[in-house]
């Protein structure tokens, strides 16, 4: 299963399933801003500063035990439910550094991450991390063309080779999808177990964090991905 990260929908599925984040940071804001400057304006060291700062204190754990009750439910249910999962290698600092750091803070693409991997393990699913360099919102899920860069206001993509029109998020699931498929199948056909971290009848984590992987370039595995699928 290629499981897309977004900001308009937290995930997408391969199989078109869409998750929405509860975003609990920006339904909070405004009470977030308004306890911040009651915090603000008591006296220091007043018993009624001390009163402030515990329910600003309240507020943001409230806030991440939201965030953390959505991210658990979401992960187990992935585990428990899809034998493979297929995700990306987002550079979750970076993304920190820019205008939505907000936005990326609030859906915690990171914690996400961490979660799905030990709860794999735990349920024995085989969690697949598909590398920074995997274009997967730039190649078309149905020819396999490579178009240019896919600005994040085009909520529609657009194949000019094939014709093909469909979600972004939706189609980047499927590259994903499909790179699952090549990487375990692999080059000689061998079996999926075969790549869960050396245990053939478990679950596991296999990440790909470098520009090629062990089985080739990314063009090799999606090339791969379309032959799994014909086949």
């Amino acid at each position: 299963m290629g499981v897309d990260l977004g900001l308009s929908s937290f995930a997408v599925l391969s199989d078109g399933t869409r998750i929405e984040a509860p975003k609990p940071l920006a339904k909070k804001l405004r009470l977030l801003k308004r306890r911040s400057k009651e915090f603000s304006r008591k006296q220091k060291g007043s018993n009624n500063q001390k009163k402030a700062a515990l329910r600003l204190a309240r507020l943001h754990r409230k806030v991440k035990n939201l965030r953390l009750d959505f991210l658990h439910k979401l992960t187990t249910w992935l585990a428990k439910t899809k034998p493979v999962i297929v995700v990306e290698d987002l550079n979750v600092r970076g993304l920190f550094r820019g205008f939505l750091s907000r936005s990326v803070a609030d859906v915690g693409w990171g914690a996400f991450r961490r979660t799905l991997a030990y709860k794999a393990e735990w349920y024995g699913a085989t969690l697949i991390v598909a590398p920074r360099s995997f274009p997967s919102t730039r190649l078309c899920s149905r020819c396999g063309r490579l178009h240019g860069k896919v600005p994040l206001s085009w909520r529609v993509f657009r194949c000019e080779a094939c014709g093909l029109e469909m979600d972004r998020d939706l189609n980047a699931a499927l590259n994903l999808r499909r790179y699952g498929l090549a990487h375990l199948t692999g080059p000689t056909g061998s079996s999926p177990g075969s790549h869960a971290c050396g245990d053939p009848a478990g679950g596991g984590t296999v990440s790909h964090r470098d520009r090629s992987t062990s089985h080739g370039s990314w063009k090799q595995e999606v090339a791969r991905g379309h032959s799994s699928l014909e086949g």
